[in-house]
């Protein structure tokens, strides 16, 4: 127990210090509810959007609450949406929780919840802000990765393109998603870093472990698409990654928005 609680403290200090770059941007994020399932969502509009053109979206998976949150991770999207001309939205998530251990059907029914809340959330902002379907990347953070690989791959006609950033994944989860042309379709990319969560030892790399099982069960299984990098800096959000990324797969983010 207390070689327990020293590691939480460490790896504590560590998520903490993954500071969140929100940027100096126009207009802020909100705050929304579903009507359907009372999903709590937060949304960022560029200061130029308008109804009369479609809009990419980035859905933003938030890791463990405590460390990381819904806010966070539109906060630190939205300079990017604002100099490129997307959506972002980040829904509030009950399944990633990365630190303690959590069983596999409790972890599975927070799962299913998630997809449901997200998927309202989803279906929601394109109904109200004319949303390009065939744009949306989804991307998780830390253990946003358990939602993204579950939502993304039962999901994959919602998405274009899917970036796991430092992402926790459990195997077996994934072993029960069906890989359908649909998924070996879509362009992904896993990243990580072999500095891992813990700034002492590299040693203790979960993440790492779990990218590369990600990534070779995708590969296996005809997911050509799929690309995994090993990134300096340890633990870090990266979202400028993902974009870089997405943008080279989504000929919508090629052009320059245009400026009023």
């Amino acid at each position: 127990m207390p070689a327990l609680a020293a590691a939480l403290t460490v790896l504590a200090a560590t998520l903490a210090g993954c500071p969140v770059n929100a940027g100096d941007t126009p207009v802020k994020e909100f705050k929304a509810v579903t009507a359907g399932t009372k999903a709590t969502y937060y949304l960022y509009l560029p200061s130029y959007h308008d109804r009369s053109r479609s809009w990419p979206m980035v859905v933003t998976l938030h890791g463990t609450y405590g460390f990381d949150s819904a806010r966070a991770q539109v906060r630190e999207w939205r300079q990017l949406a604002e100099e490129h001309g997307f959506v972002v939205l980040a829904p509030a998530l009950k399944s990633t929780q990365g630190i303690l251990p959590v069983g596999r059907h409790a972890r599975l029914k927070d799962l299913q919840q998630d997809e449901n809340r997200v998927i309202d959330a989803i279906n929601e902002v394109r109904r109200k802000y004319n949303i390009d379907p065939a744009a949306v990347m989804i991307t998780g953070f830390s253990a946003g990765g358990y939602p993204l690989y579950y939502i993304a791959l039962r999901n994959p006609e919602l998405f274009s393109v899917m970036v796991a950033r430092m992402c926790n994944c459990d195997l077996e989860i994934l072993k029960t998603i069906p890989v359908t042309e649909k998924v070996r379709a879509m362009p992904m990319l896993i990243f990580f870093s072999k500095t891992g969560i813990n700034p002492i030892s590299s040693h203790f790399n979960p993440v790492a472990v779990q990218s590369w099982a990600a990534f070779r069960y995708l590969r296996q299984h005809g997911c050509t698409k799929a690309e995994i990098k090993d990134v300096r800096g340890g633990h870090q959000r990266n979202p400028e990654l993902a974009f870089i990324f997405w943008r080279a797969h989504q000929k919508q983010l090629r052009r320059p928005r245009q400026q009023d």
